[in-house]
């Protein structure tokens, strides 16, 4: 019975729409139509040879012509501009077998201004090529047609360049079969936010490796294989493809702009330090395949994206410092009094932007966000080009410093630049500059510098070595973050009055006592560098909404106690991240003070190093009951046995943990780490195993061993195969003391 209302219906909407197509008039093709029914973004139209494509083919090959129990299955290739996402939708769409597979295809390309309607209408004129392009304006029926078209066949439609996950969304209403299992979908994108993984699966479309580069390189200049480059370009050639990437796209533009051109070496070394600057930026097709990434970001993520150019090429950026910029420089919206609160909404603008495929992540953090990353090397390109247009941001360098008293912020790439006396002669000029951020390596030799900048609210320095600490830095009352790697003992009392300072690193520094009742820091949240001496109770009450605190602490032989700098920590209400350092740790166990150091309890992150206490003093940390991430470093606790044997003992929300560089050989475990998801051993030579209750914790995901002990690697291998009931054990082994014996 309900087969034959479900038949009824479709005859009845089915005469509908054939009454309607005999009225419609004929419409001409527009020629701006932002959907079309297949399209590419790789540029050559010829069919071309494919490299490094074939696991990725066979993957997606099995999962296509796999039985599925679901109805629908949807599976989403991801990744940046020009990577090869659309390569290999095509290749796995024009495989026979998948053609012989499938009752009906297609294919369209989306872009980042679709129109649903004709998107709706392309798919129906390419699985009925017998009814030719049809133009229906009435959605309602435009959705009815589809699902007449679509019932019971088993199809595949490829959706390319999605930039929006809605269409999706409103599409699946109209096309997901009624009868009929083992249709597919395969989307592309290269925003992480258009995958679908409840629904499917998802690819992320890897970059070409160096062997991979050189052969797509060769098959685009000379038309044949890698035996046919000349040797005497080999060498040239190499170097062009390393920096090309791995990405698909830069090296077909180079190999384009060679193909053409005189093969020479030198020619050759020529067009290596031109890549991105001048060859890309020639290419029309290829920067505007890039420029729509930089384009299509959300208006607050603009500014954010071209300020990670003020950074060297390919430099790795401590994910920290750059959302304090952002949040200092305005990029970010202040939803809170709290700067931790607003630190939160910036990740949250950095890791859009790693969901754009602009960023990608170097390094995770001890809880799984980001710690480190770096602008893909075409769009550091791009930052430049916008910034310079824009007047964003200019870098000084030796020349072509004119223009520069209108730009308000200013970065050194290359820190030697400062003596250069044409360099520091531009400086002066630049008196409303805003912020001077010297993001070069280290400089080896004292440079003189130009710091006389009223209304100078970012001074990052840290790689630049001073004389002494410049006199005119206490002067600029607008600072909010000041990086000085000036080495002196004390910093002058002035700093006292820079009470809109929010960030300060030094470097071993100390903060002078403050001589008068008014001295204090109200918006001071991060302090890093200082000493031990720095930690008194008349100075730490001058500070009390700081949230990030890093110590240096160096031992001496005339001080009875040593540690007892730990006393006044625990007026710091709102610190949530310490890290305390023994920059010269000697080799014997320190003798705790007669009371342990109290810690503030709303600590979230610790990190101790060179402390040498004994284990027995582990329990302090065990009172934090907001810690979730707790790091040991370098002989922080010291012995041979760490005994946990008090079951009342416990940290309720500590979830990674890491011991670094110890003599630890034995650890029993009676206490708790409920929560605990990863735990990190790096330079244990001498711990012979994990005990089985850090095992069993059901929550632990991952454990990591960087150079450790061949019993401890053994007990990490073997512990995971008698787990029961509880989540996958991820155990990774980055380095071991048989990888050392197979390099000696």
């Amino acid at each position: 019975m309900e087969v034959g209302k479900e038949s009824v219906f479709f005859l009845e909407t089915a005469n509908k729409i054939l009454e309607q197509l005999d009225n419609l008039p004929q419409q001409p093709e527009d020629d701006n139509a932002s959907v079309v029914l297949s399209g590419t973004d790789h540029i050559e139209a010829k069919k071309a040879k494919i490299f490094g494509l074939d696991h990725e083919l066979v993957q997606l090959k099995d999962r296509l012509l796999k039985k599925a129990r679901d109805p629908l299955h949807v599976t989403t290739i991801v990744g940046m501009a020009g990577i090869g996402k659309t390569t290999l939708a095509k290749e796995i769409y024009e495989d026979p077998d998948i053609v012989s597979h499938f009752e009906c295809r297609a294919f369209v390309s989306i872009g980042p201004k679709y129109v649903l309607r004709e998107v709706k209408q392309s798919i129906l004129a390419q699985t009925n090529p017998e009814v030719g392009e049809i133009h229906v304006q009435d959605e309602e029926l435009l959705d009815s047609e589809l699902l007449l078209r679509l019932h019971s066949r088993r199809y595949l439609i490829v959706l390319d360049d999605l930039w929006d996950i809605l269409l999706w969304s409103d599409l699946s209403l109209c096309v997901s079969p009624i009868k009929c299992y083992g249709s597919k979908i395969i989307m592309t994108t290269r925003l992480e936010d258009c995958t679908w993984p409840s629904q499917g699966f998802v690819l992320k479309k890897r970059f070409l490796n160096q062997q991979e580069s050189w052969l797509l390189f060769c098959d685009k200049v000379f038309g044949g294989d890698h035996s046919s480059c000349p040797p005497e370009l080999e060498k040239a050639g190499r170097k062009i493809i390393k920096k090309c990437d791995g990405l698909p796209l830069t090296i077909i533009a180079v190999a384009r702009h060679l193909r053409g051109a005189e093969k020479t070496p030198e020619y050759w070394k020529q067009a290596k330090r031109k890549i991105y600057t001048t060859i890309i930026s020639e290419d029309k097709a290829t920067s505007q395949v890039l420029y729509r990434s930089y384009h299509y970001l959300q208006q607050h993520l603009k500014p954010c994206f071209l300020y990670m150019g003020v950074f060297p090429h390919d430099s790795d950026i401590a994910a920290s410092k750059l959302i304090k910029l952002w949040c200092v420089e305005g990029f970010v919206e202040l939803l809170w009094d709290n700067p931790s609160f607003n630190e939160l909404n910036a990740m949250a603008y950095l890791k859009n932007l790693v969901s754009a495929n602009v960023v990608k992540v170097r390094q995770q953090s001890s809880s799984g966000g980001i710690k480190t990353c770096n602008i893909y090397p075409v769009f550091w390109h791009i930052c430049m080009r916008e910034a310079g247009e824009q007047k964003f941001f200019h870098v000084i360098d030796s020349n072509g410093n004119q223009g520069i008293e209108s730009q308000r912020r200013h970065c050194i790439h290359n820190n030697v630049l400062f003596g250069i006396k044409d360099v520091r002669k531009s400086m002066t000029s630049i008196s409303n500059v805003r912020s001077i951020l010297c993001t070069g390596p280290h400089h080896q030799y004292p440079i003189p510098i130009c710091l006389d900048f009223s209304l100078l609210r970012v001074l990052d320095a840290l790689t630049i070595r001073f004389y002494g600490f410049p006199s005119e830095v206490v002067k600029l009352v607008q600072l909010s973050v000041l990086s000085s790697g000036a080495r002196r003992p004390y910093l002058p009392k002035e700093i006292w009055d820079m009470q809109g300072l929010r960030h300060l690193q030094v470097m071993g520094s100390d903060l002078p006592d403050p001589s008068y009742d008014s001295a204090l820091l109200p918006n001071l949240s991060t302090l890093l560098g200082i000493s031990a001496r720095s930690c008194t109770k008349e100075i730490l009450e001058r500070i009390p909404n700081l949230n990030k605190l890093g110590v240096q602490m160096e031992l001496a032989l005339d001080v009875d106690e040593p540690l007892c700098y730990f006393e006044h920590l625990a007026s710091l209400h709102k610190l949530e991240s310490l890290k305390w350092s023994v920059v010269n740790p000697n080799m014997q166990v320190v003798v705790p003070p007669l009371s342990f150091p109290i810690f503030p309890p709303s600590l979230k992150k610790l990190t101790l190093s060179g402390l040498r206490f004994p284990w027995e003093v582990m329990i302090i940390t065990a009172e934090l009951r907001n810690l979730e991430v707790l790091k040991l470093q370098c002989y922080a606790f010291q012995g041979r046995v760490w005994k946990m044997d008090d079951e009342r003992i416990f940290w309720p929300r500590l979830r990674h943990l890491l011991i670094e560089d110890t003599d630890l050989e034995e650890w029993y475990v009676s206490g708790s780490f409920d929560l605990l998801k990863r735990l990190i051993f790096r330079h244990c030579y001498k711990l012979k195993e994990i005990p089985e209750q850090i095992i069993c914790i059901k929550r632990l995901e991952m454990i990591e061993l960087d150079d450790c002990s061949p019993s401890l690697v053994a007990s990490a291998k073997h512990w995971p195969k008698k787990r029961v009931g509880s989540r996958k054990l991820q155990v990774c082994v980055k380095f071991s003391p048989d990888d050392r014996k197979l390099k000696s």
